[in-house]
């Protein structure tokens, strides 16, 4: 009953962003009425209250709070996703801006200057797909119902101040910022039942046994082909080492404006570094198995594929750095 609850309100959350995509001039009048609310209770505590509120979804404080959700959350199949996340959330907002191309509020007082295009809008994104993805994780490891509902309920108030003080900041129209709502709880639900259905060994288990009538079939082998990538994952300290880079760099592209080719070249090497350390993972596993007793060949064969893993990452920090470096010089020169 909870899942077709879920799968429902992600239909009719897509159905309204579908909707609002379709009639964003039309609703234009309503986008002018919920500012002139807002812009009613103008003032120097609401100013400051509302930029507070929309820093907390800054690219940076987000970084910071998922490394420190990565290092302290206990249950630890969940550090992965926790950083898959926001590298998904942020992508997935820059695609879709591209797609519809909207021009920012013009005629508003902007208390904060923003660039890149409107629709939808990032910052509301960003809330409610991370602190959204905290509620899914209190859901799961809370087990006193009273403190998970307070903490659900203080994590939604927050996702909806997030995106009111993007409205009364100037930085975006109302349907900028419920779109984004929107798209993001349709995402969110999709995420979430991805994870639950790869870290949740329960439904692991009936997954397995579904698929095992069928062992010839395609969906059985990328059964096999996810199972290895979330071992990989979950057993491996180097996997949460690369994901955690990877994030920065999305973080930070995200703020420096890539170009779609230096996109494009980033996440070829991410799938690169993670290939490499997932045939290290293999390589190694299958040494244990083959030499279980001390050789000198088995760690000349270890510490081969380790190099290799070792290469692949340099390349990666050196092109990172070329794509990077002129970037950051030419902000702080702006800055200055």
């Amino acid at each position: 009953m909870k899942r077709c609850f879920k799968w429902m309100i992600a239909g009719l959350s897509l159905a309204v962003f579908i909707l609002v995509v379709s009639n964003l001039e039309r609703l234009s009048i309503v986008d002018d009425a919920v500012y002139q609310c807002l812009s009613s209770i103008q003032s120097p505590f609401a100013t400051a209250f509302f930029t507070v509120c929309t820093n907390l979804v800054h690219p940076i404080t987000l970084l910071v709070f998922s490394l420190i959700l990565v290092a302290f959350i206990s249950a630890k199949e969940y550090r992965i996703p926790a950083l898959t996340n926001l590298i998904v959330a942020v992508t997935l907002n820059l695609g879709l801006k591209q797609l519809f191309v909207r021009p920012r509020p013009e005629n508003v007082t902007q208390f904060v200057t923003e660039a890149g295009h409107s629709f939808p809008s990032g910052h509301t994104m960003a809330a409610t797909c991370f602190y959204g993805f905290l509620i899914f994780l209190v859901i799961q490891l809370c087990t006193n119902k009273r403190l998970r509902t307070i903490c659900c309920s203080l994590l939604s108030l927050l996702i909806l101040l997030i995106a009111a003080s993007r409205v009364y900041l100037g930085a975006h129209y109302f349907t900028d910022v419920f779109g984004g709502i929107c798209i993001s709880i349709v995402y969110l639900v999709i995420f979430t039942s991805l994870v639950m259905l790869f870290f949740n060994h329960n439904e692991n288990r009936i997954a397995h046994r579904i698929l095992a009538s069928d062992k010839n079939s395609m969906l059985h082998t990328f059964s096999h082909a996810f199972e290895g990538i979330h071992t990989g994952f979950t057993t491996e300290r180097n996997m949460v080492i690369h994901v955690s880079i990877m994030t920065a760099v999305i973080v930070f592209g995200a703020i420096l404006g890539l170009s779609v080719t230096e996109w494009i070249i980033c996440f070829i090497l991410f799938a690169l570094v993670l290939m490499a350390e997932l045939l290290n993972t293999s390589i190694e596993t299958i040494v244990d198995i083959v030499c279980p007793q001390i050789d000198p060949r088995a760690k000349i064969a270890k510490d081969t594929a380790a190099g290799a893993v070792l290469i692949v990452a340099i390349a990666a920090a050196i092109i990172g750095l070329i794509i990077f470096v002129p970037k950051l010089l030419l902000l702080i020169q702006t800055e200055l």
